[in-house]
């Protein structure tokens, strides 16, 4: 009986070890210490190489990127979609892209509402198309995901010019800019 007990405590204990050594099984981005960016208005730059992502070759309409952080100032926020493009007149997406994030859900065709060129990351011939998707509200302080469902999501390790060329637009970050009445 003794020798059972012994071995049950020792089962247990090192069950509990392993655990806390484990990251989560969901991909928290927390559990790697990668954060957001977050600007100086508080909004968040939710980049897609930070992303845990899932791609369905067969059907990349239900490509996902999702993200997990942390909102210190409940509120208001706009959802910009900032995507690198080819052609700043027609972005080729060939559905609405669903965002989720807290308990509201965005479906919006992105149309390219503010263009740049010659930022951080975009190269020639490349533009930065950044699309408003609409608004979301965090009803308190704590942690949120945030999900981006499309057939422009796409692992940052196949963007290479070609594939963009090919794509013509591929997603590249969520940006949340809180709304200040």
């Amino acid at each position: 009986m003794l020798r059972k007990t012994g071995w049950l405590i020792v089962m247990i204990f090192s069950l509990t070890i392993s655990c806390k050594n484990t990251p989560s099984i969901r991909g928290d981005r927390n559990a790697s210490n990668e954060k957001p960016d977050k600007s100086a208005d508080g909004g968040f730059m939710l980049k897609i190489e930070d992303a845990d992502l899932v791609q369905d070759e067969s059907n990349p309409e239900i490509n996902t990127a999702e993200w997990s952080f942390s909102v210190d100032q409940p509120g208001r926020y706009e959802v910009w979609l900032s995507s690198f493009t080819c052609d700043s007149m027609n972005l080729g997406f060939d559905t609405a892209v669903t965002i989720t994030a807290g308990d509201s859900r965005l479906e919006k065709m992105p149309i390219g509402d503010d263009i740049k060129t010659f930022e951080d990351g975009v190269q020639s011939p490349g533009f930065r198309a950044d699309s408003e998707m609409g608004t979301v509200f965090f009803s308190k302080a704590g942690e949120y995901v945030v999900q981006v469902i499309s057939e422009k999501v796409i692992s940052p390790q196949a963007d290479t010019t070609g594939l963009a060329a090919k794509k013509q637009t591929l997603i590249k970050s969520v940006i949340l800019k809180p709304v200040i009445y």
